[in-house]
C-alpha cells in the first residue's frame, strides 16, 4: 500500500510539473570580451539539473521552461544570468574576464553573506554534495579530509557512533574544544548526552555504548554549502560560543523563478569491517600448554583438532537504505521547499541500527520590495540500537577477541536461555548483543522565522529567531546473567535516561551598506542576541532483578535515581564593519559585548575584539599573463571561551567513596541521606578564558585561474584557562579554581587547487590540503607540574604538562643507557622501567593531507578523495591485551625461545648485548603484552582512499524526467597502516572527551559500497 501511494504521489506531482514547465529550445554562442569563443562554458537551468556546455566554436542549445532562469558560469570569468522570456530563442553572451572565484560569496557569522575577495581571514567551503557524496550519515563525519586544520575522528563504526571535530588544535583545559555548530543561523546543539549515576565516581567513557553527538540528526541531503570558521578571528563576532572556530551550515531553499521541480534519490550500502587485528588459531585455550577454563590462549596445540574463526564469523555485511524526496517551487515572489528523507543503518555487529527519519519545511516570501519574510521548520525522529564497547566484561569486542580458538562462540545459548561462556567473567558476544541492548529513541525539532526590511538604499533591519528542541529517551539493559551490570554480579540490571534540552535564541541586526565617496565605502551590521538554553536529565537504576525478561523497575530489588537541571542564558550586543577602499583594500573591525550567567548572577560583561585586513595586490600587476590574482590577508582576535554552567560557586554534594575497584557506596546510605561541601574552591570572580588568535595568508591565482594557492599561518595563544588548582587542605578544600593556564597553537595551512584540464568533454579538477598544527601547553598553576585531562586508565594517562601538546601520553618507560639502548635485568631477561610515569608521545597528527581529484567527461563524473595522517600516537590497548592473553596473530610462534634488544643493566656483563633467552610465555606476557609500558603505544599514521564516486547522468530523459543519474560509492575502501588493531581511526572515549589516542577493545570501522539513483522532474 505504502509502494502505491508512493508512486501515486510522485506520478501527481510529474503531471504538475509538466503543466508548469513547457518548454522551449534556446541557443546561441557565448564569447569573451575579446570576441574570441569560449569552450567549455557550462550552461544550467538555475534551480534544476539540466545543464550544457558550449562546443568548440562556444556555440550552445537546451531545452529550457518559459520563465526558467539560466546561468552561464566558466572558470576565470564572471557568472551572467538570463530569463527566458516568451518569444526568445537565441542568447549570444559575452563574459567577462574576472575570475568568478574573486566574487565568490560564503556564509559567515551570523548568517551574513560576504565576498571572499574581502576577508583577512581563512574561511573554508564544503558543497552539500561533497557531504552526499562521503556516504556519512554524520555531517561532521561528512566533513573528515575535506578542508585544511580540520580534524575529523570518527569513535567506531557501529551506526549511530559520534565523531569528534577540532580546528587548529584544542583550546581548553577542561571546556569543550569542539566548535560551534550553526545551521541557518541558528545555534544547534551538538552534544553527547553519556548520562550516568550520580553514585558511580568512574569514567562511563571507557565502557557501555558508543551514543551519538546530537548533530546526526541533520540529514546531509538538505545541506547546500558549509562554511568552516576555523579561527577565532573569523568566528569573533559569536564571542565566547565561538572560542573554537564555528561551522556554518546553510541548508537547501527554493530559487525565485525556478518553477517546480521534484528530485528523489534512493540508494543502498553494504558495509564490512574494514580492519581487524590478526589473530592466532593455532593454539587453544589454556595455561603452560594445558587445557582448561582459563581467561588465555595458552593452551594445548589445535592440530587436528576442531578451531573456529569466531572474529571472522561474527561479523555480518552491514546493510544502509537511503531514500529522499525535496520538492521545490519557485516563483516570481515566493519560494518553498518540502524534503522528507530516511536512513535505515543495519550495522556489522548483530542486533546494531540505527534509523534516522526527517522532514524539513522551507519557505521565503518578497512581500514587496523592501519586505521579505521567511521560515524553515525541521522535525528528525531517531532510533539506535547500540552494542557494548571497550573496558566492559559486556563487551563486543574484549569478549570476541580474546574467545580461544576451539571455542564456537556462535553456539552462544543454553536450552534455559542462559549464555553459553569460554570464560565466566566475559560474556558471550552473540548473547551480549541480543540480551543486553542500549535502546535510545530521540524527537527532534528545529526552525527559525526571520524577515528583512529594507528601509533605504543604506539600511535594512534583519530579524531572526529560532528554536533547538529534542528529547531523548535512552534504555539499557543487563540481563540476569550479564556481567556487565555496574556491580559485575550478574543479577540483572535497567537503566532508564531521559534527556530534554531546549535552546531559544534571537538576534536583530541593523545592516548597512553605503559608498562614502567614489573610492570609498562601508557595510556592515549593528545588533544583538539573546540566547537561552535549558538542560534536564533524569536517571534511574534498577539492580538485581526478580524476573527474567521483565525490564521494569518493579522487578528490581534496588532502586536509585538521580536528576540534573542546566539553565542559562547570554545577551550581546555587536557592531561589524568592513571598510572598502577601490575594491582592493577591505579593513574588517568587530566588537562583541557578552553577557553570560555561566559567570555568576552579577557577572559584568566581557567585550571580544577583532581585526582584519585584506590587500589584492594583484591589480598591480594588470596584463600579466602569469598571475592573475594576488591577495595577502591578516588578522587579530581575542575571544572567549565560557566556562562550565554553576562552575562559578561551590556547592554541597552528594559524597561517592570508592576504592577503585569497585563502585563503592554514597549516599543515601543504610536509610541515611548525607551531603558534604565540595572540595573545590572558587575564585570570587573569574574570567572567561580567552582564546587570542594571529593569522596571516597569501591567496594567489595563475595561468588564467587555473591553478590557485592559499597559504596560512596562525598562532594562537588560549590564556586564562580555568584549572583546579591544588591547595593546603587545612584550607578546608583540596582544590583552587581559578583562571591561570595558558596554552598555544602554531600552525600552517597550505591548500592547492588546479584545474588541469579543461576541455569540451574532459574536465580534471584536483585540490590538495595539507595541515600542521603544533600545540603545547605554556603555563599552569603555581607548584603543579602536570594536570590529568581525563580519568581513565592507570596507564597511560593522559596530562596537561608545561613545554607538551596537550593530552601527551604518559605510560611506564624502559630504563635506557647514555646511548638509549634499554636496560635488560640480567635475572630474568626483562627490561628495567623507570620509577615514574613518563612521555611516550603525542596523540596529536604532526601534519594531516587530503587530495581530491573530480573528473568529468561528457556525463560520466568521477570523484576519489585520498586522506593522509602522518603522525599521532595511539595506545594499542587491544593489541597489547591479546599478546598478553596468547591471541595475537604472533604468539602463535611460540615453540622457540626469544631475546629482547638491549644491553644488561648490571652485573658482570653490565652495558653486554643481552643474550639470555626467554619463552615466549614470558616474552609476549611480560614484554609486548604489558600495555601498561611504551611498547604498547603506536604510531597512528595511515594512508586512506576515503571516497570514490562515480555517476552516469541520463538527460532529458522524457517530457517530465528531466535527468536520471546512477551512481556508485565506495567509502573507506583502502587504508594503508602500519597500526596493529581497528582502523586507527577510533576514540574509546567518544565525541566529549578531552583526551584522545585510546584503543582498548574499541568497536571497529566500516568500509562500504553503495549504489545510487537520483531522479530529476
Amino acid at each position: 500500500m505504502k509502494h502505491k501511494l508512493l508512486s501515486f504521489f510522485v506520478g501527481s506531482m510529474i503531471l504538475t510539473s509538466v503543466a508548469f514547465a513547457q518548454e522551449k529550445k534556446v541557443s546561441g554562442r557565448v564569447t569573451g570580451a575579446d570576441g574570441k569563443p569560449l569552450v567549455g562554458v557550462t550552461i544550467a537551468v538555475q534551480g534544476s539539473n539540466v545543464a550544457t556546455q558550449t562546443d568548440a566554436n562556444g556555440n550552445y542549445s537546451l531545452s529550457v521552461p518559459t520563465g526558467k532562469i539560466i546561468v552561464f558560469r566558466s572558470v576565470g570569468f564572471a557568472d551572467k544570468t538570463l530569463i527566458v522570456k516568451e518569444g526568445q530563442s537565441s542568447f549570444n553572451v559575452t563574459l567577462d574576464g574576472s575570475d568568478n572565484a574573486l566574487s565568490e560569496v560564503v556564509v559567515t557569522g551570523m548568517g551574513v553573506s560576504k565576498n571572499t575577495k574581502g576577508l583577512g581571514y581563512s574561511v573554508s567551503k564544503v558543497s552539500g554534495d561533497d557531504l552526499v557524496k562521503s556516504g556519512e550519515a554524520n555531517i561532521i563525519q561528512g566533513l573528515a579530509a575535506k578542508a585544511t586544520g580540520v580534524q575529523v575522528t570518527s569513535s567506531s563504526g557501529t551506526p549511530g557512533a559520534s565523531s569528534k571535530i577540532i580546528l587548529r588544535g584544542p583550546a581548553s583545559f577542561s571546556g569543550d574544544n569542539q566548535p560551534l555548530i550553526v545551521v541557518d543561523g541558528v545555534p544547534l546543539d551538538n552534544s553527547l548526552n553519556n548520562i550516568k549515576a550520580g553514585d558511580d565516581p568512574y569514567n562511563q567513557n571507557l565502557a557501555g555504548v558508543q551514543t551519538a553527538n546530537r548533530a546526526l540528526d541533520i540529514n546531509p541531503d538538505d545541506i547546500e554549502s558549509v562554511t568552516v570558521l576555523k579561527g577565532p578571528a573569523a568566528a569573533a563576532i559569536y564571542g565566547q560560543a565561538a572560542g573554537n572556530g564555528a561551522i556554518i551550515y546553510t541548508t537547501k531553499k527554493g530559487k525565485l523563478g525556478s518553477g517546480l521541480g521534484i528530485v528523489y534519490s534512493t540508494g543502498f550500502e553494504a558495509s564490512k569491517v574494514n580492519k581487524l587485528p590478526e589473530m592466532q588459531t593455532s593454539y587453544g585455550q589454556g595455561e603452560g600448554g594445558v587445557s582448561k577454563v582459563s581467561a588465555d590462549s595458552w593452551g594445548p596445540s589445535l592440530a587436528g583438532k576442531q578451531s573456529y574463526d569466531n572474529v571472522k564469523e561474527f561479523f555480518q555485511t552491514g546493510r544502509i537504505f537511503n531514500n529522499n524526496l525535496a520538492i521545490t517551487s519557485g516563483g516570481e515572489k515566493t519560494t518553498f521547499r518540502f524534503s522528507v528523507g530516511s536512513h535505515n543503518n543495519k550495522g556489522i555487529v548483530p542486533n546494531s541500527s540505527f534509523n534516522r527519519y526527517t522532514g524539513r519545511l522551507s519557505s521565503e516570501s518578497k512581500l514587496n520590495d523592501a519586505i521579505t519574510v521567511g521560515a524553515t521548520l525541521s522535525y528528525t525522529n531517531s532510533n539506535t540500537r547500540a552494542v557494548q564497547n571497550g573496558s566492559n566484561l559486556a563487551g563486543t569486542m574484549l569478549a570476541l577477541l580474546r574467545t580461544p580458538a576451539d571455542f564456537n562462540l556462535a553456539d552462544y545459548i543454553n536450552e534455559d536461555g542462559s549464555q553459553k561462556q569460554y570464560f565466566p567473567n566475559y560474556d558471550n558476544p552473540y548473547w551480549s548483543t541480543e540480551f543486553n541492548p542500549y535502546t535510545e529513541q530521540n524527537n527532534r525539532v528545529t526552525g527559525n522565522a526571520y524577515a528583512d526590511v529594507k528601509l533605504n538604499n543604506i539600511f535594512t533591519v534583519s530579524w531572526k529567531t529560532g528554536l533547538d528542541n529534542y528529547s531523548t529517551e535512552g534504555k539499557q539493559i543487563y540481563a540476569i546473567g550479564s556481567r556487565g551490570d555496574d556491580n559485575g554480579l550478574a543479577y540483572g540490571e535497567i537503566k532508564r535516561t531521559n534527556v530534554n534540552f531546549r535552546n531559544i535564541y534571537s538576534d536583530l541586526l541593523l545592516k548597512f551598506n553605503t559608498k562614502i565617496s567614489e573610492d570609498f565605502s562601508v557595510s556592515g551590521m549593528l545588533g544583538g542576541n539573546f540566547n537561552y538554553a535549558q538542560y534536564t536529565t533524569n536517571f534511574g537504576r534498577g539492580r538485581n532483578l526478580a524476573m527474567p525478561g521483565y525490564y521494569n523497575f518493579a522487578s528490581a530489588q534496588e532502586l536509585y535515581v538521580s536528576n540534573y537541571e542546566e539553565y542559562k542564558n547570554s545577551k550581546a550586543i555587536f557592531l561589524d564593519a568592513t571598510f572598502d577602499y577601490k575594491s582592493i583594500l577591505f579593513l574588517t573591525l568587530t566588537g562583541r559585548n557578552e553577557w553570560s550567567t555561566t559567570f555568576g548572577k552579577d557577572s559584568k560583561g566581557f567585550f571580544y575584539p577583532k581585526a582584519d585586513v585584506s590587500y589584492v595586490f594583484s591589480h598591480l600587476l594588470e596584463n600579466n599573463s602569469i598571475l592573475n590574482y594576488g591577495k595577502v590577508r591578516f588578522a587579530y582576535s581575542n575571544v572567549g571561551i565560557s566556562p562550565n554552567v554553576y562552575s562559578d560557586r561551590s556547592y554541597f554534594t552528594v559524597p561517592t567513596i570508592a576504592d577503585g575497584m569497585t563502585n563503592g557506596f554514597s549516599f543515601p546510605y543504610a536509610g541515611q541521606a548525607g551531603f558534604a561541601k565540595s572540595n573545590v574552591q572558587v575564585a570570587e570572580e573569574f574570567r572567561p578564558e580567552r582564546n587570542k588568535g594571529y593569522e596571516a595568508g597569501l591567496e594567489m591565482k595563475f595561468f588564467n585561474n587555473r591553478l590557485g594557492l592559499d597559504f596560512t599561518y596562525y598562532q594562537q595563544h588560549s590564556s586564562d584557562l580555568l584549572i583546579s588548582q591544588p591547595i593546603d587542605p587545612t584550607s578546608g578544600y583540596a582544590y583552587y579554581y581559578n583562571n591561570v593556564g595558558a596554552m598555544k597553537n602554531t600552525g600552517y595551512e597550505v591548500g592547492i587547487t588546479g584545474h588541469v584540464v579543461k576541455a569540451e568533454k574532459f574536465n580534471w579538477h584536483t585540490t590538495l590540503n595539507w595541515s600542521k598544527n603544533e600545540n603545547e601547553v605554556t603555563e599552569l598553576a603555581e607548584g603543579v607540574d602536570k594536570m590529568s585531562i581525563g580519568s581513565a586508565f592507570t596507564a597511560p594517562q593522559s596530562y596537561a604538562i608545561v613545554g607538551q601538546p596537550f593530552g601527551v601520553l604518559y605510560a611506564q618507560k624502559f630504563k635506557r643507557n647514555a646511548e638509549g639502548r634499554v636496560l635488560i635485568n640480567p635475572s630474568n631477561g626483562l627490561p628495567i622501567y623507570e620509577d615514574e610515569l613518563g612521555n611516550v608521545g603525542s596523540p596529536i597528527p604532526t601534519w594531516l593531507m587530503n587530495w581530491n581529484n573530480e573528473f568529468t567527461y561528457k556525463d560520466f563524473s568521477l570523484s576519489f578523495l585520498w586522506d593522509f595522517r602522518k603522525g599521532g600516537k595511539i595506545w594499542g590497548g587491544t593489541q597489547a591485551g591479546l599478546y598478553n592473553r596468547g591471541k595475537a596473530a604472533e604468539t602463535a610462534d611460540r615453540e622457540r625461545m626469544y631475546k629482547i634488544d638491549g644491553v644488561f643493566a648490571s652485573g658482570p656483563d653490565e652495558g653486554k648485548e643481552n643474550n639470555k633467552e626467554i619463552d615466549a610465555l614470558t616474552y609476549f606476557r611480560n614484554y609486548l603484552g604489558n600495555s601498561n609500558s611504551e611498547i604498547a603505544i603506536q604510531n597512528g599514521s595511515w594512508a586512506r582512499l576515503r571516497s570514490v564516486d562515480f555517476s552516469y547522468r541520463f538527460k532529458n530523459f522524457s517530457k517530465s524526467i528531466q535527468y536520471i543519474q546512477v551512481g556508485v560509492n565506495l567509502r573507506n575502501v583502502l587504508l594503508i597502516t602500519d597500526y596493529k588493531g581497528v582502523d586507527p581511526e577510533t576514540s574509546l572515549t567518544g565525541s566529549n572527551q578531552n583526551f584522545a589516542g585510546y584503543d582498548f577493545f574499541n568497536n571497529p570501522g566500516t568500509k562500504s559500497y553503495s549504489l545510487n539513483l537520483r531522479f530529476g522532474f
